[in-house]
């Protein structure tokens, strides 16, 4: 008794699967009774075992070679199309208000200063596991957030999730809502792999400024995860500060981030004295 006669679900199946399986040029090769694909001329069947076979079930149906390909391209797109729409949520988050989409290391003059934090993203994973982040200080103008952008983009290729933040819009935030909204505020500073508080020294000047900086900092610290935090404020008086609030802060940021000075001349100057520059040329008639 055929396996179809035994069972009409099972049977349904079988045509089912065999109408699927089957094309114009599909033909039967006479050597061993399976059918192969025109195309790429591999069988689309196979036998069952020989204790199987006993039992009624005779061939089953297989992808040939070229099925199987077109497969896996399928399944490379799919996932390839899953990973870009991932990155492009990832970067969408990470740049709330801050247009550093576009900070990359590929697109940078490297500067010895940038050639660590490229560093730091080529070793993220063991910073990561340590919790180990980076306090970019330095004069203003000088690449400290660039590169702390360009080490979110290039985390963010990897598909680790990065919040990139003032320090001033944070303590702002925190200074608007109370209670259960700020508990989830701080929750949402917590949650990314990478936290980058950009411009430490910024926001107001006042008790609940600083105790909303520690609480972040402290917090952030204690999740073990990495932060990445720059300032124009220099490492000494970090080192030597003498207001108990302060010092409770810088002691938090040097236990897990590593100083890394940034100096020269100011980058964003340089870049107006040329475009000032470039557009007098143009006033007065030169073509480039």
């Amino acid at each position: 008794m055929s396996v179809k006669n035994m069972n009409p679900i099972l049977s349904a199946i079988i045509d089912t699967t065999e109408t699927l399986n089957s094309a114009p040029d599909d033909y039967i090769d006479p050597s061993d009774g399976l059918k192969y694909c025109g195309k790429c001329h591999t069988p689309k069947e196979a036998f069952y075992p020989a204790d199987l076979q006993n039992q009624g079930f005779h061939k089953h149906p297989v992808m040939c070679q070229c099925a199987a390909e077109k497969r896996d391209r399928e399944e490379a797109e799919r996932r390839d199309f899953e990973r870009m729409t991932r990155i492009t949520t990832l970067r969408s988050e990470a740049f709330r208000d801050i247009p550093a989409a576009g900070w990359r290391f590929d697109h940078a003059v490297v500067t010895p200063q940038l050639a660590k934090a490229k560093e730091y993203a080529a070793n993220w994973d063991s910073f990561k596991q340590d919790g180990i982040g980076l306090l970019l200080f330095g004069d203003v103008g000088t690449g400290k957030s660039y590169a702390a952008g360009c080490i979110a983009n290039a985390l963010i290729d990897r598909m680790e999730s990065v919040l990139f933040v003032g320090m001033a819009d944070v303590v702002n935030r925190m200074q608007g809502n109370f209670g259960a909204d700020r508990d989830r505020y701080i929750k949402s500073l917590m949650r990314p792999d990478l936290l980058i508080l950009d411009d430490l020294g910024a926001e107001r000047n006042t008790s609940f400024g600083k105790e909303r900086v520690f609480d972040v900092v402290d917090k952030r610290l204690l999740s073990g995860k990495p932060m990445i935090i720059t300032t124009n404020i220099p490492l000494i008086v970090m080192q030597k500060a003498t207001d108990l609030d302060d010092r409770r802060i810088y002691d938090r940021i040097l236990e897990v981030c590593v100083p890394v000075v940034f100096g020269g001349d100011s980058f964003r100057k340089t870049n107006a004295a040329d475009n000032m520059q470039k557009a007098a040329r143009y006033l007065n008639g030169a073509s480039h």
